[in-house]
């Protein structure tokens, strides 16, 4: 895959006709500043792009230890990340959440690599390496992306070649065995040819140990490849070519934790753990499921070119590729008893391209139009597997009343008596779905300078979307012996596979105005509609079901400024939105099937701060508000999953000299107030089922608010040839929870997934 990744690369830079978007500058070390940003298509500080807007360069990612996009969340207001495992993150902003599976599925924060949407969410969250920068946009951006930025979008840009030839080298060691390695070498073939290219290796042991010793659950381990070309024939045109490629192969699988039922030795019958979230336990599958695991590879290509036609005019040119394949497998009940276990497998493959024609100094005028397609081929294959004998209890309430210990299966299959002998001691359900998804787009967006130091602005995005559906239900091993069919999945009609197609349009835009207060002050206002569009589900039993347009509405009005002399840089913003058709899951005739969750609204106020105080010191600062409730139907008061009313961060960089070089010391502390986890907020009015021993009896499925202590201390030699760090996050080891209800939250019998505990490691980097 490396070679066929180089080669192609190297025949596409041959290939190219067109020039690519001038590279945006470097980032300072300290949060903000004067950072370049790409949002509105064209270069511009961050302190005049009049829309929510947190981003950060390389230098301070390094400063913070930021090797996760877990870590900037937590420091940018407004932004929050699940991160049960990278095959199910959850990505929110201002408390709209995404982190779907199926095919045919809409995020509704949109990631962005390189330019390139990444619309599933098993592919979203890859390894941080050799980046640039990342910008992290907050509310409808519909107009500036498209695909899926219904209330924001993250993207990532890749480092590109520099002038320099160069070689950096970093390894580093810590606890749960921690180690990574990496490289990367910058090579200037020629004054209009450079390369770069790197590799990454990084492996750790998981949070939660097994019981019996044998290993651990939520481990990683990742490699991750990168390539950057750029070719400048002239001055007027160029092409850069980005290509990743990542691999996950992690034993032991995500550590779902029951806190209904004690961990029983099998064998024994002895209790080997205890019901906290973060201790030992033992999980695995069983019947023909393949043992907890977690694998996945991904391949992304961007190709950016522009052409400059004029002083006023250039032409730009996005093209992407993304292929990716992930497989997981787990034991969802959080026992080790047999009782119900998956594995899950989601693949995609899409191209995709952008045409874009950018204009300035026409008259009063700047901005762009363009258009773009977008094809998609995506799908996956859910398998649930269920010890029938223990389903029989599960189903019928008895073995829920057991709790605290609980049965093994060999009592159970005792207590059934007779009866077990009928019922399979495996079964399995299957379901298969796949989407084909063309997707169309015109947008246009255009700025006016009425003034000095008044302007106002104005987009809008045409979709057109049309997608092919297909679902078919399985069981494999027969019917079964409980049901005559299905227990989770049900199987369609005679196995067949439904067929479905859909299509639909959509407009979406904003408007807006920007004022220069003063050269270096800037006050705005954004009023902008972000729509996700309609979605044809097809149901194994029942009629398709048309989900309607979910629609946003916001509000936005805020302050950037730069004062002296760019050492005191930040912004504040307030904003109200409103959201129609609200759509979650949730039980529906006693099924698990999509809610129409309605209306809600959300106001807020969010500020960012960074001071350089003196040359080596500096100090930095966030603090979020979002009051997120719905407002109509079964939730009505709640609040959105994944959405703390507050968030602050708080952190800084203390540079001293030494004999030799000099030291750096770079604390961080983010806290968030309490969250729940799905929108049912676990009321208990809302866990009431039938049978009355599926209700959940126990409020317990949210994290209270909690904070998170990290550093960095670092030292380089004047010549900075090389560095050596140490750093830790979680230093007070809190216990946090990162997911908690899952599968087993339907039968009353939640689990709970644990968030990442204290970890140190040692660094040393070496740069020719």
């Amino acid at each position: 895959m490396r070679k066929f990744l180089f080669s192609s690369s190297l025949l596409i830079l041959a290939a190219a006709q067109a020039h690519a978007a001038p590279e945006a500058a470097p980032a300072p070390d300290a949060m903000g500043g004067d950072i370049i940003v790409t949002a509105q298509k064209r270069e511009q500080r961050i302190t005049d792009v009049p829309m929510s807007i947190s981003a950060y360069g390389s230098g301070f990612l390094d400063q913070i230890g930021g090797t996760e996009l877990s870590k900037i969340s937590a420091i940018t207001p407004g932004f929050v990340i699940q991160l049960q495992d990278k095959f199910a993150p959850g990505f929110s902003v201002r408390g709209i959440t995404s982190n779907e599976f199926s095919p045919q599925a809409e995020q509704r924060v949109a990631v962005f690599q390189d330019g390139v949407a990444v619309v599933q969410t098993a592919s979203a969250y890859g390894e941080l390496f050799d980046i640039d920068r990342v910008e992290v946009e907050k509310g409808p951006q519909s107009t500036l992306h498209g695909r899926s930025a219904l209330n924001g979008g993250v993207s990532i840009f890749q480092k590109r070649p520099t002038d320099d030839l160069s070689v950096e080298l970093k390894a580093g060691g810590g606890n749960y065995d921690y180690y990574s390695l990496q490289g990367v070498v910058n090579l200037p073939v020629s004054d209009t040819l450079g390369i770069r290219f790197g590799a990454l290796k990084r492996k750790r042991d998981g949070f939660v140990k097994d019981s019996d010793g044998s290993g651990t659950y939520n481990a990683l381990d990742a490699q991750a490849y990168r390539f950057a070309g750029k070719w400048e024939p002239t001055s007027d045109f160029s092409f850069n070519l980005i290509a990743t490629y990542d691999v996950d192969d992690t034993k032991g699988g995500v550590p779902f934790k029951s806190r209904t039922f004690l961990p029983l030795d099998q064998t024994t019958g002895a209790v080997v753990g205890d019901l906290r979230f973060w201790t030992p336990t033992h999980l695995d599958t069983f019947g023909t499921l393949p043992s907890p695991y977690f694998h996945r590879e991904i391949v992304g290509i961007s190709g950016t070119a522009d052409w400059r036609l004029n002083d006023r005019l250039s032409l730009t040119s996005i093209s992407g590729y993304r292929w990716f394949d992930a497989c997981q497998s787990g034991d969802n009940d959080g026992t080790p008893t047999n009782l119900i276990a998956y594995h899950q497998c989601n693949d995609g493959k899409q191209y995709s391209e952008e045409l874009r024609l950018n204009f300035k100094d026409v008259g009063i005028f700047e901005g762009f139009i363009g258009g773009s397609v977008f094809h998609a081929n995506n799908g996956m294959s859910m398998e649930m597997g269920y010890d029938e004998r223990a389903m029989a209890l599960l189903l019928g309430g008895t073995l829920q009343n057991l709790a605290p210990r609980g049965l093994t299966n060999a009592e159970i299959n005792a207590l059934l008596g007779p009866a077990a002998n009928v019922l399979k001691a495996f079964q399995l359900d299957q379901q298969i779905t796949g989407a084909k998804i063309t997707t169309y787009d015109i947008f246009a967006d255009v700025t006016a300078h009425l003034t000095d130091r008044l302007e106002l602005f104005a987009g809008a995005r045409a979709t057109w979307d049309k997608k092919d559906l297909t679902l078919q239900g399985l069981t494999p091993l027969g019917p079964s012996s409980l049901t005559g069919g299905g227990l989770l999945l049900q199987p369609t009609p005679g196995n067949a596979v439904l067929t479905g197609s859909n299509s639909s349009s959509n407009v979406t835009g904003r408007a807006g105005l920007r004022f220069k207060l003063t050269p270096d002050v800037n006050l705005y206002a954004v009023y902008g509609i972000g729509k996700r569009p309609e979605v044809l589900q097809l149901n194994p039993t029942t009629p398709a079901q048309l989900i309607p347009t979910e629609t946003l509405k916001s509000t936005e009005a805020g302050v950037k400024f730069r004062l002296l002399g760019g050492r005191l840089v930040g912004d504040a913003s307030v904003y109200h939105y409103e959201y129609e058709n609200f759509q979650t899951l949730g039980l529906k005739d006693g099924i698990v099937a999509t809610v129409n969750a309605g209306k809600a609204d959300a106001t807020g106020f969010e500020a960012q701060l960074s001071y350089e105080l003196t040359p080596g010191i500096s100090v930095f600062g966030s603090y979020g508000y979002n009051h997120a409730r719905f407002r109509a139907g079964l939730y009505d008061g709640n609040m959105f999953r994944n959405s703390p009313d507050h968030k602050f961060a708080i952190g800084g960089n203390f540079e001293a000299p030494l004999k030799g070089g000099t030291v750096a010391f770079a604390p961080l502390y983010s806290w968030q107030s309490k969250m729940f986890f799905f929108e049912d907020n676990d009321r208990l009015d809302l866990q009431q089922r039938v049978p009355a021993a599926y209700s959940d009896r126990v409020v317990d499925e949210f994290q209270n608010g909690y904070g998170l202590l990290s550093a960095r201390i670092t030292f380089t030699p004047r010549d900075k040839k090389w560095s050596f760090a140490l750093v830790g996050d979680n230093l007070t080891d809190k216990k946090f929870l990162v997911d908690a209800g899952n599968t087993g939250d339907y039968f009353g019998i939640p689990t709970f997934i644990a968030g990442s505990r204290r970890t140190y490691r040692a660094e040393f980097g070496v740069t020719f």
